[in-house]
């Protein structure tokens, strides 16, 4: 598509409030280094190249708050900030929604820290989807044989029928003043599973096919593979 331009003000939440658990790491994964640059700054860094936010709010862990500054801070806009997040990732959300006064025509994307590889264009259809369907996500489709496990079997999926969700998702403002903050004995787990609370279905925005996200150990060194890929993306 051409170069979607926004009618209103964009912003964009980057969640950074891993503690780095499940990476069997000291350090946060939103810190490890990727070529010798944490994974952190290749997000933001793409997101402030994409030039249509009018704020980027950084959600980081309360410990981790002075290091979110001190490697992010001279990249950081008058309007961009950097502030505490909750004990989960919709209380992050919540904490980021908090600081920013939206209007209907507003969109807003959220995004993992640790997903370094954001595409410019992908940027533009996922907004362009939220504009014009009021919720959106990237997506990838599933070239591989699915299974689902049952009792003493297994069931075979539908793999044409089946998509794996990424980030950044995007809403627009007028849909996001319908959902509601504190939803009882329910927990999203991120922005679609809120919207898909009250009904309102997600536009899926198939994404480039490195839009990997850190998770793992083995997860980084792939990252090293992958990088030159997505240079090469961002140069055509």
């Amino acid at each position: 598509m051409k170069s979607w331009l926004p009618s209103g003000n964009v912003h964009v939440l980057l969640l950074s409030g891993g503690t780095g658990s499940r990476m069997g790491s000291s350090l946060p994964k939103q810190f490890l280094e990727l070529q010798g640059k944490p994974l952190l700054l290749y997000s933001l860094e793409s997101l402030l190249e994409w030039g249509k936010t009018k704020s980027i709010i950084l959600v980081s862990h309360r410990d981790y708050i002075e290091k979110t500054e001190k490697i992010c801070a001279p990249f950081l806009r008058d309007w961009d900030r950097i502030v505490e997040g909750g004990e989960t990732r919709h209380a992050s959300t919540l904490a980021g929604l908090s600081c920013l006064q939206i209007a209907n025509e507003d969109i807003i994307l959220v995004h993992d820290a640790a997903r370094p590889f954001v595409l410019g264009d992908d940027l533009d259809r996922l907004a362009h989807a939220a504009e014009t369907e009021g919720v959106a996500t990237l997506a990838t489709r599933n070239y591989e044989t699915v299974l689902e496990e049952q009792k003493d079997s297994f069931h075979f999926l539908d793999r044409e029928k089946i998509w794996f969700m990424k980030t950044p998702q995007a809403i627009r403002g007028d849909i996001l003043k319908k959902l509601p903050k504190e939803i009882q004995g329910f927990e999203p787990t991120d922005l679609c599973t809120w919207t898909e609370f009250r009904g309102i279905p997600s536009k899926l925005v198939e994404s480039h096919p490195y839009n990997l996200k850190i998770t793992q150990p083995e997860d980084l060194a792939l990252a090293e593979a992958i990088l030159p890929l997505f240079r090469a993306l961002v140069k055509n």
